[in-house]
C-alpha cells in the first residue's frame, strides 16, 4: 500500500480512519497495464548541468562561506529552460545569493544580488532584485539578463517613512534624485508576479541529492496518462472555489519513485495542504496542516514531511512507515509546495506531454 502508514502527532486517529479503505497505491511489479507503473525512473533521466551543479554545491559547502543555515535552489531564472543554481550563504539581512549558469560543460557566475538570503524572481521579465525595507527608508535593486549574465536595470532608495520625524523626504533612481512619479515610474517594470528563491534545499547529502537527481526529472518520469491524471485534479481545485495565492510542486514524498503533487491553497493561517497521489482508481487526497508560509517542509532522510506554525509546534506525517515519534529534522530538508503559482498555464506547463 502506497500510503501505508500516515501519522500525525495531532491527528493519528482520524487520518488512519480515513485511509483505511485506501486501495493499494503502487505494485512492485510493474507492466504495460500497470497505471502506477512510471514510465522511466530518475536515475535513467540526466542533465548537462547536474555534475557542475554538484561540484559548484559541493565546493561551497567545504568552504568559508558555508553555515549552519546556507541553503540553495534549481530554478529557471532566464527563460531558457535551463535551470541556474541559486545558493544562499545564510539568512542574514546582507546575506546575498550567488547564481550560476551552465556555460559550456561548467557552472560559471552570473550574479550576486539580494537579501536575507533571498532573491525576488519576476518570471514576465526575467528580472531579479530585492527590496529591504529599513527603519525609515527603502532601498534594493533589479537585474535583467542579458548577454549571458544579469545587469544591474535599476537601483532605488526612498526614505518615505522617515516622514514624521521630520526629515527631508528623498527618492533616488540608479542614483540620483528624483520625483515621485518618476521613482514610481521607473519601478513599475518590476511589480509583477514574484517569487522569492533561493532558500528551498539544506546543504545535506541526501538533499543535494535529491535535488541534483530527482527534482527536474518528473516530466519524464510521469506517463502521459499519469501527467494527465494530475492535471484534471489540479484544474479542479482551482476551479472549486476561489483560493487566493494558492500554489502547487511535484515531490516525492516517500522516494518510491512515483511522485506526489503537494498543493499549497494558500498563504493565511488557516490554508491548509492537499497531497495528491495516485492510486488505481486515479488521484487521491489528503488534507494536512500548512507551514506559516503556506506549504510544508520534507526531510528526505527519514522520508518524514512537517508543518511548523508561528510558534514553532510541529505535525509530521509520512507516507513511507516512517516512525514519526520523536522526530528532529536531519540536515536535508526541502521546502515544497509553492514551487508553481497555480494557474492554467503552470499546470500545462508542469505535466507537458
Amino acid at each position: 500500500m502506497k500510503i501505508a502508514k500516515i501519522l500525525s502527532a495531532m491527528t493519528a486517529a482520524v487520518t488512519l480512519a480515513a485511509l483505511a479503505g485506501c486501495s493499494s497505491k503502487k505494485q512492485t511489479e510493474s507492466s504495460e497495464t500497470d497505471p502506477l507503473a512510471p514510465k522511466t525512473a530518475p536515475q535513467n533521466v540526466t542533465f548537462d548541468w547536474q555534475e557542475p551543479f554538484e561540484t559548484i554545491i559541493m565546493a561551497f559547502k567545504n568552504s568559508d562561506r558555508y553555515t549552519d543555515t546556507s541553503m540553495f535552489e534549481i530554478r529557471d531564472l532566464t527563460g531558457d529552460n535551463v535551470p541556474e543554481l541559486i545558493i544562499s550563504p545564510s539568512d542574514d539581512v546582507a546575506s546575498k545569493c550567488e547564481v550560476y549558469k551552465l556555460i559550456g560543460s561548467r557552472a560559471d557566475l552570473i550574479a550576486n544580488s539580494g537579501s536575507y538570503g533571498t532573491i525576488d524572481y519576476i518570471p514576465s521579465a526575467n528580472a531579479i532584485g530585492y527590496v529591504y525595507e529599513g527603519t525609515g527608508f527603502s532601498m534594493g535593486e533589479y537585474q535583467t539578463y542579458q548577454d549571458g549574465g544579469f545587469v544591474t536595470d535599476v537601483s532605488f532608495y526612498n526614505n518615505a517613512g522617515s516622514a514624521s520625524s521630520g526629515a527631508v523626504i528623498r527618492y533616488e533612481i540608479n542614483g540620483e534624485d528624483v520625483t515621485l512619479s518618476k521613482y514610481q515610474e521607473a519601478l513599475i517594470p518590476y511589480q509583477e508576479f514574484t517569487v522569492k528563491v533561493g532558500r528551498k534545499f539544506s546543504v545535506g547529502t541526501n538533499a543535494v541529492n535529491y535535488a541534483i537527481r530527482r527534482d527536474a526529472c518528473w516530466n519524464e518520469v510521469l506517463t502521459d496518462e499519469q501527467k494527465q491524471l494530475y492535471k484534471d485534479k489540479l484544474n479542479e481545485i482551482m476551479g472549486s472555489g476561489e483560493l487566493k495565492d494558492a500554489a502547487f510542486e511535484v515531490v516525492d514524498l516517500d522516494l518510491n519513485e512515483l511522485p506526489e503533487v503537494v498543493v499549497s491553497t494558500g498563504l493565511l493561517n488557516d490554508s491548509d495542504t492537499r497531497i495528491l497521489y495516485l492510486d488505481t482508481d486515479g488521484v487521491k487526497e489528503l488534507s494536512i496542516a500548512s507551514d506559516a508560509d503556506g506549504g510544508i517542509q520534507f526531510d528526505i532522510s527519514s522520508k518524514i514531511f512537517y508543518a511548523a506554525d508561528y510558534y514553532g509546534s510541529i505535525q509530521c506525517w509520512s507516507i513511507a512507515g516512517a516512525e514519526i515519534d520523536g522526530f528532529q529534522p536531519s540536515d536535508s530538508i526541502m521546502r515544497c509546495g509553492r514551487k508553481y503559482d497555480l494557474t492554467a498555464e503552470n499546470i500545462e506547463n508542469a505535466f507537458i506531454a
